[in-house]
């Protein structure tokens, strides 16, 4: 039960469910209550917790996925610059559950910003993957990844790899093989349509752009890749080792 005062009482709702949220107090894979629970618990109606819950939204301090509940805005993704370890491992050290489903794979013409950043010849093939990243079933990052179409051309007979990941593909297809981030650029953008429905966002919200260019043990191009971060709940945290 909450104590009297001349503040608003969704004001009051406010205050006691962030200082609940700065003190831990949900733990379960950070999902709040429902309205309903938190009505009874506060003894309010629903109007009221909703209010509250909106302002905490709009402050960026919770999301919510539709059908699935409202969650604490607290997911630190891991970006390492060495690329050392998968995605999967990452987020798994971090306490979340990771997914990562792969929403195409293309042998494309290199298009010249492509190219460039791969080092070949804009009329040379390159492998296109389109990666969509999730932690606890909320869909974190849309990744474009690309390979010269002749030189990682194994990448394409390995792609039954379960659970999905573009880490142990590279891996098995080329055991031998070490790769480092030797570059990245980071840019503020607005999501597209297609963006916005893939993470679950409203129409042209802010994502945060990952460029990187990665080479391997020799000196010699690997990957070039953007990741597009939703920039509502993500705050990147950058390994340096």
């Amino acid at each position: 039960m909450l104590k009297k005062s001349d503040k608003p009482m969704y004001l009051k709702l406010y205050e006691k469910i962030l200082n609940n949220i700065e003190n831990k107090k949900y733990n379960n894979y950070d999902k709040l209550p429902s309205e309903n629970e938190f009505a009874k618990e506060f003894c309010v109606n629903r109007h009221t917790i909703r209010q509250a819950l909106e302002l905490l939204k709009s402050e960026g301090f919770i999301y919510t996925i539709l059908g699935k509940g409202t969650y604490i805005s607290n997911i630190k993704v891991p970006y390492s610059i060495s690329d050392k370890s998968s995605y999967s491992s990452k987020i798994l050290d971090l306490g979340y559950e990771p997914k990562t489903t792969l929403l195409g794979v293309d042998i494309i013409e290199a298009s010249e910003d492509v190219a460039k950043n791969l080092g070949i010849n804009t009329k040379l093939k390159v492998i296109e993957f389109r990666l969509l990243r999730f932690a606890n079933d909320l869909p974190i990052s849309i990744s474009y990844s690309y390979f010269d179409a002749y030189l990682y051309r194994e990448l394409i007979n390995n792609l039954d790899c379960k659970p999905f990941s573009l880490y142990k593909i590279l891996e098995k297809s080329y055991p031998n093989l070490e790769v480092t981030k030797i570059s990245t650029i980071f840019e503020s953008v607005m999501a597209t349509k297609e963006q916005s429905t893939l993470l679950m966002m409203p129409s042209n919200s802010p994502l945060l752009a990952a460029c990187t260019i990665s080479k391997d043990q020799n000196g010699n191009f690997v990957e070039y890749g953007t990741s597009y971060f939703r920039g509502d709940i993500c705050k990147i945290k950058i390994d340096l080792i």
